[in-house]
């Protein structure tokens, strides 16, 4: 069986406020002074990072399973106000070996609509930090925060409530961000999210989560594989799906498909996804659709469609690699001191040229 990455390199010319928790945010501002973050760096330093801490308890794998709704928000120097921005947030988690699987959907209004998938991978003991990784965003819309370099974090519980800190984030400017989320009771997806989960685990390259997004008698029907009468195949049931997922996703170290618009489908329960693909093995990315049939918060059929061999990326707009190696904060921090040091080299060349040829100019005149 040829998989979409090896169907893909083969063709030449495809390129690819709410509730308010009042003894914990609505204190008297006037005492308040400048924050103290140093503790930022130090990740396991008790006397430094847990006293924020206080009056909560860790969790473990028994919150897998669960939702939550967001509440409310706070920086270091005091409470974020989302409530103006039209701010909504479900959150779901699992629960696995290496730690929690944070699956995050929100907007912000009309403006922007999110999924986030971040890994929460605990300390050695209770009251030692996470570290917080994003693994896959799914943005449609101007979404006003970017994506998170991974980073210190906590998951904790303060009686009913759950709460995640975040070091250095940047909802608060640079400072730790802890959101509040209150229990919700499970419910189905609606098929815009099944939408959306499906790209983000498929970034992911993660394919047991994107068959289980499928009902156990759904079907994909992908445009690599060709029939005898040259037709798209068609895998029936979970587990013919799943064997395709799995080896498209090991033959590439990374992939990604960028969405660029979910609407829904003349029949009901369809919608149709457009995406721009891109994987190292390829100059440019090429354009692609899915049409989805989806009941109950389960996808019964998806159908995969090649709609530009190539697609041309604009000035100063990059390609869709988000799903490829993260850059890390310290590498971000040495690149403008690496093209510095290059600019300073290059300064350095330039003027030796111009001494050496100056007294050849000064012989020209003379002459």
């Amino acid at each position: 069986m040829r998989s979409v990455s090896t169907m893909m390199t083969s063709r030449r010319g495809i390129s690819l406020g709410g509730l308010c928790l009042l003894a914990l945010a609505c204190g008297p501002t006037e005492q308040r002074t400048l924050p103290d973050e140093s503790g930022d760096l130090g990740v396991g330093l008790e006397a430094q990072r847990t006293h924020h801490l206080e009056g909560t308890l860790p969790v473990g794998p028994e919150v897998g399973g669960t939702q939550w709704r967001f509440v409310e928000a706070h920086c270091t120097e005091g409470p974020l106000d989302l409530s103006s921005q039209q701010f909504q947030r479900v959150l779901g988690i699992e629960s696995g070996p290496d730690g929690l699987m944070m699956t995050y959907d929100h907007r912000f209004g009309d403006a922007c609509t999110e999924t986030i998938i971040q890994r929460m991978t605990p300390g050695t003991s209770a009251d030692d930090a996470w570290r917080m990784r994003e693994e896959s965003r799914v943005t449609l819309g101007e979404c006003p925060v970017q994506p998170d370099f991974e980073r210190p974090a906590d998951v904790r519980k303060r009686g009913d409530f759950l709460e995640v800190f975040i070091q250095r984030s940047q909802w608060c400017g640079g400072y730790e961000v802890r959101m509040v989320y209150a229990p919700e009771t499970a419910r189905m997806r609606d098929p815009e999210q099944v939408v959306r989960h499906y790209a983000a685990h498929f970034n992911r390259r993660d394919a047991r989560a994107v068959t289980m997004l499928f009902s156990e008698a759904g079907s994909l029907v992908e445009p690599f594989n060709r029939t005898a009468l040259d037709q798209p195949t068609r895998h029936d049931g979970r587990e013919s799906i799943f064997g395709w997922y799995e080896e498209a996703f090991s033959n590439t170290p990374w992939l990604a498909i960028r969405v660029t618009d979910i609407t829904p489908a003349e029949t009901e329960g369809s919608f149709v996804m457009n995406w721009h693909y891109m994987d190292p093995r390829l100059d440019v990315p090429f354009a692609g659709r899915n049409r989805f049939t989806i009941a109950a918060g389960e996808i019964f059929e998806a159908t995969m469609e090649i709609t530009a061999q190539a697609v041309e990326v604009e000035a100063g707009e990059e390609p869709p690699s988000e799903a490829g190696p993260q850059v890390t904060e310290e590498e971000l921090a040495s690149e403008p001191a690496e093209e510095e040091a290059e600019s300073a080299e290059e300064t350095t060349d330039a003027a030796a040229e111009s001494a050496e040829e100056a007294p050849a100019e000064t012989d020209g005149q003379n002459s």
